[in-house]
């Protein structure tokens, strides 16, 4: 009878400590979470004589920017005398991920959009809501997942939306996640002041284009000098590909075709259903002689301004790292150089690829001329030597400071 007693009290206690338990274990475990909820703003400050960042249109590499400095993680700013502030992790996303050493349109793969997130010391992992593209994760799925990276784990989360077209990062929900709150900066043009955050509520948010980011916990917080040697060899291996390797016809197709008379340039795209020299395919219902014409006229406008944006990114590159390596100083200041007449190239609106048609509109009378596309064509050729001699003064450069092409673990 005792022994019974005593089983009895047992059980009584620990009914009553599971009763009783506190209630902030099943929010910790992921299942109850607040009707709204939105980070802390940890970014950084900004002087009030800074009035405009400068132009920072890749939308990936904004992601990267954003992640990182709302979350209070991020490696500054460089504030130039001129009042422009260059955003150092929009730099270095801009050239780990290769995009900026890039000789046409051609966009980073997903291992290359997530190499600048694990030289950052992070894991990231994707989720579709098509389940064709990889790991499928339904709306519900994905907005649990939303709440929990923002309130568990403690960080913003990337989901591209087409009303941010130049990258944004989720910091908050509301309406238990029907709509997120989204995080940004307005690019260089398109605001008097752009360096005022922008928060914006995004609705209807999920369809089968939807691709959620979870960054993931940092394993490591390297510091900013690995990532500049990580950049270096980035550069280095990305222009050897542009010049010796599996890019360099980009540079061919561009000069070739804009060589070619106006008739044979519309054969060729009619055939080849592309442009060489900018990004994407025409589609089967896009090949009207009038879409081709426009799409041949983008290699004018705003191909001048891809190009001569990347390598103003290397160029920054460059020279943001002297303070990290001031023994290279000299070597850095003369790619610094380099680089910004590389970018005039294509960017110059006196001299330039850009002066010969103009842009928004582009002269279509000009470019029809075979002498004006020819020193367009010109000017491609310029901008590959270019890049060919900047390869040149890279690996002198990192010889001599012993980086090797492999990747950094």
């Amino acid at each position: 009878m005792l022994m019974e007693s005593a089983v009895f009290l047992l059980l009584f206690v620990l009914c009553v400590a599971v009763v009783f338990a506190p209630s902030a274990t099943a929010e910790e475990s992921g299942r109850i979470y607040p009707e709204a909820f939105t980070l802390p703003d940890k970014t950084a400050a900004i002087p009030p004589e800074i009035k405009h960042n400068c132009p920072a249109t890749v939308p990936f590499a904004n992601e990267f920017s954003y992640f990182l400095d709302y979350s209070g993680q991020g490696y500054g700013f460089v504030h130039g005398g001129d009042g422009w502030r260059s955003d150092v992790n929009y730099t270095l996303a801009d050239i780990i991920t290769g995009h900026a050493m890039r000789p046409s349109w051609l966009n980073p793969a997903r291992d290359e959009l997530h190499r600048v997130y694990r030289a950052a010391g992070f894991s990231p992992k994707v989720y579709y809501a098509d389940p064709a593209k990889g790991e499928y994760m339904s709306e519900a799925e994905m907005t649990e997942a939303i709440k929990h990276a923002l309130r568990t784990l403690g960080q913003p989360v990337i989901l591209p939306v087409e009303s941010r077209f130049f990258g944004s990062v989720v910091v908050g929900y509301k309406d238990n996640g029907k709509i997120l709150v989204t995080f940004g900066y307005p690019p260089y043009f398109a605001a008097p002041d752009n360096v005022k955050p922008q928060f914006m509520d995004v609705a209807d948010w999920y369809n089968d284009k939807t691709e959620l980011t979870i960054v993931g916990q940092r394993s490591r917080t390297p510091d900013v000098k690995e990532l500049y040697r990580e950049g270096l060899r980035q550069i280095r291996d990305y222009f050897r590909a542009g010049i010796h390797g599996e890019d360099r016809h980009y540079y061919e197709e561009w000069e070739n075709f804009l060589r070619l008379g106006m008739d044979d340039m519309m054969a060729e795209v009619k055939r080849s259903r592309r442009v060489p020299g900018i990004g994407g395919k025409l589609l089967p219902g896009e090949a009207t002689d009038r879409q081709i014409r426009d799409r041949i006229n983008e290699i004018a406008d705003p191909a001048w301004c891809e190009m001569a944006e990347r390598r103003y990114y290397v160029m920054r590159f460059v020279r943001q790292a002297i303070q990290h390596f001031p023994e290279e100083t000299e070597a850095l200041r003369a790619l610094d150089a380099h680089f910004w007449k590389t970018s005039e190239i294509m960017g110059n609106m006196q001299n330039g690829y850009a002066s010969e048609v103009g842009h928004s509109p582009v002269n279509a009378e000009a470019f029809e001329k075979p002498e004006v596309r020819a020193r367009m064509a010109d000017c491609v050729r310029q901008f590959r030597d270019a890049d060919a001699e900047g390869l040149e003064m890279v690996e002198a450069l990192l010889t001599r400071m012993n980086i090797q092409s492999e990747e950094q673990p």
